[in-house]
């Protein structure tokens, strides 16, 4: 004759396991464990759930104790965060080496800078002193056609109203 198993009920199997019978329906149904038969209202589960269910808590908690803890993780984290200062602290000290060199550059550019502006101050001199006297001329030029322009207007107007 055939052995038959004994089926049994989410609170039967939650009591022989030592859980509550909320915490074996929450692990039944993220697993997708289907229930053997369903007499009336009652859902049957063979007696091997509970082999199933011991194997994955036991690999829930050598996970869990593999994993990190939030000091370890801090203390992680604070590590990458001084390498990176580190790392940024060296860049930092390339680059004001860099500017400085940048700088004496820039000082040199300057002077020949001057330099050249005062090589060509002579020349800006001679030219500006022509200029103005050109420019003057052609003020005196423009005055005195304004003046002859005025005498013509009352002239004219002279003539026209005789007066």
């Amino acid at each position: 004759m055939k052995q038959e198993e004994k089926l049994y009920s989410q609170t039967e199997l939650a009591d022989k396991i030592g859980v509550s019978k909320g915490t074996l329906s929450k692990w039944i149904s993220k697993n997708d464990v289907s229930p053997e038969t369903i007499k009336g209202n009652r859902k049957l589960y063979k007696e091997t759930i509970i082999e199933k269910y011991k194997q994955d808590k036991k690999i829930n908690n050598s996970e869990k104790k593999k994993s990190f803890s939030t000091v370890e993780y801090l203390k992680k984290e604070i590590e990458q965060q001084r390498l990176e200062i580190e790392y940024l602290k060296k860049k930092l000290d390339e680059k004001d080496d860099q500017i400085a060199a940048y700088a004496g550059k820039f000082a040199k550019l300057a002077d020949q800078a001057q330099q050249l502006n005062l090589a060509d101050k002579p020349q800006l001199i001679q030219n500006n002193k022509n200029d103005v006297v050109s420019s003057k001329n052609e003020e005196r030029k423009q005055e005195t056609s304004r003046v002859s322009m005025t005498t013509k207007r009352r002239s004219w107007f002279s003539r026209l109203f005789k007066r």
